[in-house]
Formats: structure tokens, C-alpha cells, sequence
């Protein structure tokens, strides 16, 4: 696992070496030495990533939603090569660069989805997963709910444009007794008032009403857990952010959007997230406080056969796991992701439902709702 967020690290720095290739000049100034920026402020040559208002820009260069002139910007800033290794004027003192927000998708007559969507910044429980990058999940929610004066963080969810998010049926059963408080948006650490990394820090979580919850009028026939997802409609619009707050996309044409079909979803790993508590014992709740994450094949195992006996078409969930990794109790209405073959846009295959009672036992699995199963009712349903 540790490689796979090793992986999401390093690229930060390659990209930003490719752009040297396409032009740039070496300054007069080495490592730590002063400098001046384009702005003619006064600065320090020092390794972008020390620099935390262009490592911000660069990582929207990688994200494809920085302004325009960014590149050249980054070409600019270059003050020195130190064996190789590119070095760029900081300003000693600077506000961080204005990040834009995605311009939302016109509607169309066959969805509210918006067109920019999946892109993700450089970077029921989760059983041996491991912590998530910040900016690593930027369409993930968690809900707050209330239950006798008690106020407790009780499943996940998925944005999927600006004022909906997807998420399980079960978590709204009338006998749990959960009202649901709200929805926040954009968390990474839900014991920590504000999330940093590498001395970039994010803007604080969205704590946004929900509007109607609306479970699939099917949920709970003809089986006890069948349709088993919900959209809720935000009392407002969530505020995008090209780097912590983004809808994923949904998976409306496999084949065109993503390079595989439906069926070939089969043997790929997906990514799943959540806040769930991490014991395997159903007796020991032991909640993390950061987002976790964890990689699961998508694959069908006996107990897969089991876990869809009774659904009538067996095309309405996906099996994932097995391998000892699983989500689990408070992961629920999380989503399981895979990403297009060119690993650029990431899309919601599946809403966490259910699984065995000791999470992540070998050779049992978790079921997921289907989300390309359940597009049709979703389009229809959500509104401008």
C-alpha cells in the first residue's frame, strides 16, 4: 500500500522537470541564495517543493485547472539547476495564488452532471488500509447525524455535482433512529480543525443541510437490502475547488469514458475511503480520525455468490475484496473508484453497502451498489 501513495507523490516533481525541457533558462542564484521573482518582490532559490505557493500552482498545472500563463509562470520562476534538480525563486512573503473554481456544466435534457469532474489534486471502516494524501479524496463526505441529543459521524458519501450526494439507503432506515444533521464537504481529519500538508494548509470543511434525502423508492424490495443507494440534495450549492472540493464522475459511458467496459470492471483494483472504525472485532469501534483508504480487486469470490442470492438481477451490486482488506460498519454510502485507462479522471463505480459481520476476514468480500446499474434513476432524479 505504501507504494501505491508513493506513487501519487513523485509525479509533482516530474512534471515540473518535463516543463524545464520544453524552456528555461538557469539564473544566477544558487540553493538558499536570494533571488527576485517576476513580480520583482525579493525571494530564495529553493526546491519547489519548498515553495508553497508554486507547488500550489504547479499542482493545478497537473490537475489541468490552472489559469492561463501558469506554465510559463513556473518556466520563469526558474533561478538555478542544482545536479539536475531545478530550484525556483520563492517569494519570501506571498499569499497564495487565487485558485478558480470550475465552471459548472451547462444542463443538458439527460442530466444535472457536471462536465468537470474526477480530477483529483497531486496527492462502514477500512480494514489494513492506510491514511489518504490530503487532496487525495476531494469528493468525499462524511454525514453528521443525531441520535437521542448525541451528535456522531455515522456514513460516508460521494459528491457528484455541486448540490448532490450519493450514498446508501440503509443509513436512512427509520428503526436507527439517525436524523441527519448535515453533510460535510471537503474533510480529510475530522479531529482537527484545519488539514495541512507540507505547509500548504486547505480552506475548512462545508458543513451544508441537507435539503431531501431521497431513497430509491425500491429500497428494501424484493430483497431486504436491493436498491440499496440514496441521493440527498444540499440546501445549497457546495463551493468547488479545483483541489480539495470536486464532484467524481459517474460512469455514463464505460467504454468511451473510461477505455473499458462494464464488464471489465472485473479483475481491476478499485480505491475505496472512509472514516469507519478499523477493529475487525464488530464488538471494538476504533474510528480514525483521518480518512483512510485501501485498494480492493473487483473480483467474484463463493462468497460474492452468497452476498447476491437474493438479488434479482445480479448486475445491481459489484463484489470487492477478499484479500483481507474491507470496508466496513461507518463506511457505508462511501464510494469504490476506478479510474479511465489513462488514469486522468476517476469515476464512482460503487456505493459501499454491506458485507460479512468481521470485516475483512479471508476470502469474504464487501458489496457495492452499482452506480452505472442505477444511472437512469439518478439522472431523473436530480434537479438544477
Amino acid at each position: 500500500m505504501m507504494s501505491s501513495i508513493m506513487r501519487t507523490a513523485i509525479p509533482g516533481i516530474l512534471a515540473f522537470s518535463l516543463l524545464l525541457l520544453v524552456g528555461s533558462s538557469e539564473g544566477q542564484s544558487g540553493r538558499g541564495g536570494g533571488c527576485v521573482t517576476e513580480q520583482r518582490q525579493a525571494g530564495k532559490c529553493v526546491a519547489i517543493r519548498n515553495c508553497a505557493v508554486l507547488r500550489l500552482l504547479l499542482a493545478q498545472v497537473q490537475s489541468g485547472l490552472a489559469p492561463p500563463g501558469s506554465i510559463d509562470r513556473l518556466r520563469r520562476s526558474i533561478c538555478h539547476f542544482d545536479r539536475g534538480e531545478p530550484l525556483v525563486c520563492c517569494p519570501e512573503s506571498s499569499p497564495l495564488p487565487q485558485v478558480g473554481r470550475p465552471q459548472p456544466a451547462p444542463s443538458t435534457s439527460s442530466s444535472t452532471l457536471p462536465s468537470r469532474c474526477g480530477i483529483r489534486g497531486i496527492t462502514d471502516r477500512i480494514i489494513d488500509g492506510v491514511p489518504a494524501p490530503l487532496r487525495a479524496w476531494p469528493w468525499m463526505v462524511v454525514l453528521r447525524g443525531n441520535n437521542g441529543g448525541r451528535s456522531f459521524w455515522f456514513c460516508g458519501g460521494t459528491l457528484i455535482s455541486d448540490r448532490y450526494v450519493l450514498t446508501a439507503a440503509h443509513c436512512f432506515k427509520p428503526q436507527l433512529g439517525v436524523t441527519l444533521e448535515f453533510a460535510r464537504i471537503g474533510e480529510h481529519n475530522i479531529r482537527q480543525d484545519q488539514d495541512c500538508e507540507f505547509g500548504v494548509c486547505a480552506p475548512p470543511p462545508q458543513d451544508i443541510p441537507v435539503e431531501r434525502t431521497i431513497v430509491h423508492p425500491s429500497y428494501g424490495s424484493p430483497c431486504s437490502e436491493c436498491n440499496d443507494i440514496a441521493l440527498l440534495r444540499l440546501s445549497r450549492k457546495a463551493n468547488l475547488d479545483p483541489l480539495y472540493v470536486i464532484p467524481i464522475c459517474l460512469p455514463q459511458d464505460p467504454v468511451r469514458e473510461m477505455g473499458f467496459s462494464v464488464q471489465q470492471f472485473q479483475g481491476k483494483f478499485a480505491w475505496a475511503a472512509g472514516w469507519g472504525t478499523t477493529a475487525r472485532d464488530p464488538a471494538i469501534v476504533s474510528r480514525p480520525s483521518i480518512l483512510q483508504q485501501v485498494q480492493l480487486p473487483i473480483q467474484e469470490l463463493p462468497y460474492c455468490d452468497f452476498l447476491k442470492k437474493d438479488y434479482p438481477d445480479k448486475n445491481m451490486v459489484l463484489c470487492a475484496g477478499g484479500e483481507g482488506k474491507d470496508t466496513c460498519k461507518g463506511d457505508s454510502g462511501g464510494p469504490l473508484t476506478l479510474t479511465n485507462t489513462v488514469s486522468t479522471r476517476h469515476f464512482l463505480v460503487g456505493v459501499t453497502s454491506l458485507g460479512p459481520t468481521v470485516c475483512g476476514s479471508q476470502d469474504t468480500q464487501g458489496l457495492y451498489t452499482s452506480v452505472h446499474h442505477y444511472l437512469p434513476w439518478i439522472i431523473q432524479t436530480m434537479r438544477p
